[in-house]
């Protein structure tokens, strides 16, 4: 199995030096006999390997260098974390390290920090922090526990429930509902009046519950003042971290599956050559890889300093991906492995208990979509803007984007939007990926996701520009001098519109089996052959096409890259009627095109490595979260003037495929960042097209079913609001996206070859 993340992650060298380290470590025991040999025991975990663990360094991984610690950033801290996961490690880095050292780091108490935080560095004293007080509450706010003061000493009553490592803790960090608020207290273990009752989990560790009968504290950690922000932002960046725990308990999972169905045999071959397993476990690493996107993306936001708000964003939604993920690929690992699966003695049960424990704890998946989608607001609405390149986009699309191209019934083509892509073109925005030194404006990843974000929100329905989203990057990267000087200005301005032309009828998703051939003879190309499914060819001045240049060759290797002129003599261009109406599909025949021979891109019979590049750019293209974010709008509006956000199950329904589309915007930018560091992506690619041409389906599936009889209509519906939305129409576009650009089953059949190396 590939590891995807060496392959396309740019780690720094300290980022890259914590992982190496922890997976050492973490790899020590590869047959998980010391989990088997902790499970049931009290206490839970090897005070050894503990104390191992801080002559590393790790029990004071978040904690500042001043009181011993190692100060990790968010980025190392879920390399090393996602690396203990993998391990199905028992020691409470989570709960010790992060949840006890920082809620006393967070507190306003300077002498006590000074006190016990260097103690919790060297490993020699374990808090924990005790703040939930009911199953699936994720409210900071106690209501079940109180302190008074008597005598002068702060006195805690009430009861706590779920709390880690509770039979083993030197100290409790308790929040309790004081006369001005909720506050934290310290409370030693041996302290007169506490009751402590540990029950077994069922990955072998424990949750205990407290009982507090006027339990004498022995310091406020956090007084009113701060308690309440410091334990949310405490319990964030305890999300946080057990999403990346996650990670690492589903990636090694999945690791022990594929290697198990590469050798186990039925019917005379290995199982995991059965295209049916083949394409579950493709989920399963689709799945692993968006929760790895997911986690390293929102460690980022975290170090970035951003507000709490961002942060709660970011940490539920790491903990509703990862929690969801975990368990799906665990359960899935199950069902791979068959009986044996089933059974104790095969180590993917030990996974499986792990997830169910981790998707719990702090919330589940459908508290942190609820979470999300609370504060993430409302999707269709524009909140202010912080970043100035949304202000920007804003004001240009309101003074310049017509009103009445807002939300159209079907997708407007590049032709009837001609006067808008010169104001794009004028604005410096017609190639906003593009490298400057080319014309294009050399935005990151992300800020074109926001860009686009800001289009989808105004209603901007417009067809790719196959120049500047295909053409364009593969010139720059292979075509000739006097090819990018002819070609990328007159992209950029508008002047030439393209089409491609790669599929065939007898070939479908099987480029390498196409036919149209080409002969040269002179300084000429004689094309003959038929293209279909071609985009909006009706309306196109070019063409950029593979053909056989070498029928003797092996399939892949006879294959060149052209350039044609559709007016060039010989083209015949029949448009296809679509189901909602429209006719963007186009036949293209061709009858003894003469094509120039200085058409030619990147040499004679190496089309293979044009049209891997070009696929590659495609399935970006067609990866691009705005797919399914567009629909995603119309969803929205027509769900809140239907009064239907307000019922929590639909509500349910439309938070988890807000996050399906926001997390993919993660994987998404993680491999357009590839691109832009002049980097090739591989196989990779095809989770992109899988997610968000699935995810765009039950997008309009939900659209279907809260559009009712509107949606059988042949004709826009207008809501409150003025919005207008073809829902029909929007249902039947998603229809295809599971098929061009190569259908969902054959992209699976790639990752299972390319990442997964099955067999065939």
């Amino acid at each position: 199995m590939i590891d995807l993340s060496s392959r396309i992650d740019a780690l720094s060298d300290d980022e890259r030096m914590v992982r190496d380290a922890a997976a050492a470590y973490s790899s020590r025991d590869p047959e998980y006999r010391r989990v088997r040999g902790l499970r049931g025991q009290l206490p839970s975990y090897d005070a050894a390997a503990w104390r191992e663990l801080a002559e590393m360094g790790w029990t004071g991984c978040r904690l500042p260098e001043s009181v011993g610690g190692l100060q990790l950033g968010f980025a190392q801290l879920a390399l090393l974390l996602e690396q203990h996961g993998r391990a199905l490690a028992p020691e409470p880095l989570t709960a010790a390290a992060l949840l006890g050292g920082g809620a006393l780091l967070g507190g306003d108490n300077e002498p006590l920090k000074q006190e016990w935080l260097p103690r919790l560095a060297a490993g020699d004293w374990t808090p924990t922090l005790a703040w939930q007080e009911a199953a699936g509450s994720q409210s900071v706010q106690p209501t079940a526990t109180r302190a008074t003061q008597r005598d002068g000493h702060h006195v805690l009553d009430g009861r706590k429930c779920f709390v880690p490592i509770g039979e083993t803790a030197d100290a409790f960090i308790v929040s309790a509902a004081a006369a001005d608020g909720c506050a934290l207290y310290l409370v030693d273990r041996d302290a007169p009046g506490l009751a402590i009752r540990s029950q077994t989990r069922v990955d072998g560790g424990t949750w205990s519950e407290l009982t507090l009968t006027a339990v004498p504290a022995r310091a406020v950690v956090a007084s009113a003042a701060v308690a309440l922000p410091a334990l949310e932002r405490v319990l964030d960046e305890g999300r946080l971290a057990v999403s990346a725990e996650l990670l690492g308990v589903m990636g090694r999972a999945l690791e022990i599956t594929v290697d198990y169905i590469k050798v186990r045999e039925q019917f005379g071959k290995p199982i995991g050559s059965f295209q049916a397993l083949q394409h579950r476990a493709v989920d399963m690493f689709v799945l692993v890889e968006l929760s790895r996107a997911v986690v390293r993306q929102s460690a980022q936001r975290f170090d970035a300093g951003e507000n709490a708000n961002e942060r709660a964003l970011a940490a539920s939604q790491a903990k509703a991906r990862c929690s969801d993920a975990a368990l799906k690929v665990a359960k899935g690992c199950v069902q791979l492995q068959g009986g044996i699966g089933y059974t104790d003695e095969c180590n993917i049960g030990l996974f499986l208990k792990r997830a169910m424990v981790l998707a719990a704890w702090l919330g589940d998946a459908s508290t942190h979509r609820r979470r999300y989608g609370e504060r993430a607001g409302d999707p269709s609405e524009e909140a202010e803007a912080s970043d100035p390149l949304r202000r920007d986009v804003r004001s240009f699309l309101a003074a310049n984007f017509p009103p009445e191209w807002r939300f159209p019934a079907t997708r407007m083509s590049i032709k009837e939007t001609v006067s808008w892509q010169r104001k794009l073109a004028e604005k410096g925005w017609a190639a906003p990926g593009w490298p400057t030194e080319h014309g294009g404006t050399g935005l990151s990843a992300y800020d074109q996701l926001a860009m686009a974000e800001e289009f989808d929100r105004h209603g901007v329905s417009i067809a790719p520009n196959m120049g500047i989203t295909m053409l364009g990057p593969l010139l720059i990267r292979y075509g000739s001098e006097e090819q990018k000087r002819n070609y990328l200005p007159r992209i950029l301005s508008g002047e030439l519109r393209w089409c491609q032309g790669y599929s065939e009828p007898g070939a479908g998703s099987d480029l390498a089996g196409l036919r149209t051939k080409a002969v040269l003879d002179g300084d000429e190309f004689v094309v003959n052959g038929h293209k279909i499914w071609t985009s909006f060819a009706h309306e196109a001045d070019m063409i950029f096409m593979l053909v056989r240049t070498d029928p003797e060759a092996k399939k892949q290797e006879g294959i060149s890259f052209l350039l044609a002129d559709m007016k060039s003599p010989g083209i015949t261009v029949r448009r296809i009627r679509n189901l909602g109406g429209s006719s963007e599909f186009c036949e293209v025949f061709f009858d003894n095109v003469r094509v120039p021979k200085q058409n030619l891109v990147g040499g004679l019979n190496r089309g293979w490595t044009m049209a891997k590049s070009l696929l590659g750019s495609e399935r970006i293209l067609i990866g691009n979260p705005r797919l399914a974010k567009a629909p995603l709008q119309l969803l929205h509006r027509l769900m809140k003037a239907r009064g239907l956000l307000q019922q929590p199950a639909a509500r349910a329904r439309f938070d988890e495929l807000r996050l399906d589309v926001e997390d993919l915007g993660a994987s998404y930018v993680r491999m357009a960042e590839v691109l832009r560091r002049g980097d090739e992506l591989g196989a990779e690619v095809s989770m992109l097209k899988i997610w968000i041409t699935e995810a765009m389906q039950r997008v309009t599936d939900l659209l279907l079913e809260a559009g009712a009889e509107d949606a059988t209509l042949d004709a826009s519906t207008t809501l409150p609001d003025g919005t207008q939305m073809h829902i029909a129409n929007q249902y039947f576009a998603s229809r295809p996206a599971t098929i061009y650009g190569g259908s969902s089953e054959i992209q699976r059949n790639i990752l299972a070859k390319a990442m997964l190396e099955l067999p065939g």
